[in-house]
């Protein structure tokens, strides 16, 4: 008779990894609990991923369940592959999503490789996704969530097939609500635990304050689009395009963030429908599960997690580059986020917002 087979389930302390865990176990996995530990201290985090409380709900959840369960100290990874980036990325002008990294180079990576040490053969997590074998393509790909709300493919869309077939997510064929019902059925303590922010080693959620402590501020021009300068501010780290409030002008209309100009310094502003673009050039393209032949094509895309996939088209420049025209103007396209291209609602690529392509 063959053993069970052992599956490494990361444990945030939120009701989704716990139900994860729950669910495993309960189809006859040899179930084990890691969380992360990245260092942040009580004060500073409470209810966020990896701080000290729900390291100790996760704790208090592998017991009531009878897993076993380990804390992986991966402080000093976070700080140089995670940490580093979002400094660098605000000082370089660039909004970053931390989270699409922490899962291709954190989660999947070095939290997985725990999990192989421990004898795992795969790790699961709690996100709402659908991992679904092609067998003509003879790849796994990743399909949206049945619970469209709380689709979390975006986050995922810089994994490699690889970390994907190591990969177990038991949620994507849930809502969030049966997943609160089974943690109330199943009297787990997180069953009504709330949502964590999304980024999770920010004091307070100001992105600002954090990254005071590891900028020098430096100043700039505020300035509208024929040059007129209109206010100034302490570092370009403070703007992302898009933004209205904090720009401090009084012009008699509302004004947005269009382009930021790392070299002079200054930030352009315009009126609203400025802000709008129809075309996104991405760098660094990762493709999941495979690059299609076609180096045009239709597809659904996102430049922003929680919004609504909207039709355009897809040019594929080279392997790491592609180009997307919209059919409909987006708001605030910005350099640093995450594009992702959808295929029939299946992940085809990611990539990373770039400026304007220059020919």
């Amino acid at each position: 008779m063959r053993e069970k087979i052992k599956v490494a389930v990361g444990m945030s302390g939120g009701v989704d990894s716990s139900v994860t865990a729950l669910l495993l176990k309960k189809e006859g996995f040899e179930v084990i609990g890691l969380t992360m530990n990245i260092a942040l201290t009580p004060q500073e985090r409470y209810e966020a991923c990896c701080s000290w409380s729900s390291i100790n709900d996760a704790m208090r959840v592998a017991h009531s369940l009878g897993i076993p369960h380990f804390v992986v100290n991966l402080k000093k990874e976070f700080e140089e592959r995670i940490i580093k980036y979002f400094i660098d990325s605000y000082i370089n002008g660039y909004t970053p999503n931390p989270c699409v990294f922490c899962n291709r180079l954190i989660k999947f990576d070095l939290l997985l490789r725990k999990a192989q040490e421990l004898g795992a053969e795969y790790l699961a997590t709690g996100h709402y996704v659908r991992k679904v074998w092609d067998p003509l393509k003879n790849v796994f790909l990743l399909k949206r969530a049945k619970d469209q709300k709380k689709d979390q493919s975006y986050f995922l869309s810089f994994l490699t097939q690889d970390q994907i077939s190591k990969a177990l997510f038991p949620l994507g064929n849930l809502t969030k609500e049966e997943v609160r019902r089974i943690a109330r059925d199943n009297g787990l303590i997180v069953a009504e635990k709330g949502e964590s922010q999304e980024i999770c080693f920010l004091p307070d959620k100001d992105y600002r304050k954090f990254l005071k402590q590891y900028v020098n501020e430096k100043s700039g021009k505020i300035v509208t689009e024929d040059g007129k300068i209109v206010g100034y501010h302490d570092g370009i780290f403070s703007f992302t395009i898009g933004q209205r409030r904090g720009l401090k002008v009084a012009l008699g209309k509302p004004v947005y963030v269009k382009d930021i100009d790392t070299k002079s310094g200054n930030v352009f502003v315009a009126e609203k429908e400025k802000i709008f673009r129809r075309e996104v050039y991405a760098v660094n393209v990762n493709y999941p599960s495979y690059i299609p032949e076609e180096k045009e094509l239709r597809v659904n895309a996102m430049i922003r997690y929680n919004m609504k996939p909207s039709p355009a088209t897809l040019h594929i420049l080279s392997e790491k580059e592609v180009f997307v025209v919209f059919d409909e103007p987006q708001w605030a396209v910005t350099p640093g986020q995450i594009l992702v291209c959808y295929k029939d609602d299946f992940v085809l690529c990611g990539g990373v917002i770039e400026r304007e392509k220059k020919n």
